[in-house]
């Protein structure tokens, strides 16, 4: 099967690192990422976040540690005969940093789709990928109203109610779970 897979929040641990670099930027003591778009939880305009992520892209990309259990669940995905294409919001320009990043960590990182920002739908299509694994809501309900099952990996930032054809996790044990159900 071929499988998708976000990178930040979903194998890259990028949030925590994020939050901490951000309150340092701005001087504030936020505990929790409850939006998305981070520049609501900071109170900032969004060009304001974007100008200090493009003045730090190579710190807030290379700092974060794999999410528990993404690398042992990546290989596992491999064995078991399943194809992992990334599919993520980061633009090709940061297609170096990425992949430095994945072999860094001894991370398989053959295919590697950068969407900057677009939506992941037209990749999802394009790829014929057969399940998604996704942290942030918004795409992971465009892509399941392609029909596609996605695992979406809980978070502080996801917690809307979830419609069919989107199963929440809470780890890297449960996607493998659901992934291993969709194959009889």
């Amino acid at each position: 099967m071929r499988i998708g897979v976000d990178i930040d929040g979903v194998v890259s641990d990028s949030y925590p690192v994020w939050l901490q670099e951000l309150n340092r930027h701005y001087g504030k003591n936020i505990a929790v990422i409850d939006d998305y778009d981070m520049h609501l939880t900071f109170d900032v305009p969004p060009e304001d976040m974007n100008d200090f992520f493009v003045g730090n892209v190579e710190r807030l990309l290379m700092m974060p540690e794999p999410i528990p259990g993404a690398k042992e669940g990546i290989e596992t995905l491999l064995q078991e005969g399943h194809e992992v294409i990334y599919i993520t919001a980061r633009t090709p320009d940061q297609k170096d940093l990425t992949i430095q990043w994945f072999k860094m960590r001894e991370i398989h990182h053959e295919h590697v789709l950068f969407t900057g920002f677009d939506s992941k739908v037209d990749f999802v299509k394009q790829w014929g990928i057969e399940a998604f694994i996704e942290d942030y809501q918004v795409n992971a309900k465009l892509i399941s109203e392609c029909g596609i099952p996605v695992f979406l990996l809980d978070t502080t930032y996801n917690q809307e109610e979830l419609p069919t054809g989107i199963t929440r996790c809470h780890n890297w044990d449960e996607i493998l779970k659901g992934i291993q159900g969709l194959n009889p």
